[in-house]
């Protein structure tokens, strides 16, 4: 039990390491979000609460990575909790839900993966134009396409590593 949580941890990292790389980037900064394809799966496996925290932990580690602006006031601020918000709220409702509809098969993963992360990528952005300005590079259909591209071998491949089988989808 311990050591599934600490090798999920893990993975949650090694999602935002991939996140921060430029290892998968396409043309013009146009690269994968790993960490929502990790709480999609997590959430269509286990549940929503567990789509819930891994979105919410997965997207505090997402903020971290923004770093902070300094604003009109020459203060720092920093974007803590957009992500964390965003990808718990898609967390949840993947595992309440859709859930109950997820068959595992490319069609099903490919749209999965792109509609909910196009969900998460459009509530990031209004909470980002809502609570500081109106961020005109935010890619909101690349990277659901680019998601989508990748979601079905990213879903087998964290099926063999995390070994989950076909009856715990169905709980």
């Amino acid at each position: 039990m311990i050591l599934e949580k600490v090798f999920i941890i893990f993975g949650m990292l090694l999602a935002h390491f991939l996140n921060g790389s430029n290892l998968f980037e396409l043309g013009n900064a146009i690269r994968p979000d790993f960490m929502i394809i990790f709480v999609i799966f997590f959430a269509f496996r286990k549940g929503g609460l567990y789509g819930l925290w891994l979105g919410f932990f997965g997207g505090l580690l997402a903020d971290t990575a923004l770093g902070g602006e300094i604003g009109p006031d020459n203060l720092i601020y920093y974007k803590i909790g957009l992500h964390s918000f965003s990808y718990a709220i898609t967390g949840y409702l993947v595992g309440k839900v859709a859930r109950g509809a997820y068959t595992e098969n490319y069609v099903s993963t490919t749209i999965y993966v792109f509609g909910f992360t196009i969900l998460s990528r459009i509530l990031t952005y209004l909470l980002f134009w809502l609570f500081f300005h109106s961020n005109h590079s935010y890619s909101f259909l690349y990277v659901s396409i680019y998601n989508a591209f990748i979601g079905p071998a990213m879903f087998f491949l964290l099926t063999l590593a995390y070994r989950l089988e076909h009856d715990e989808v169905r709980q």
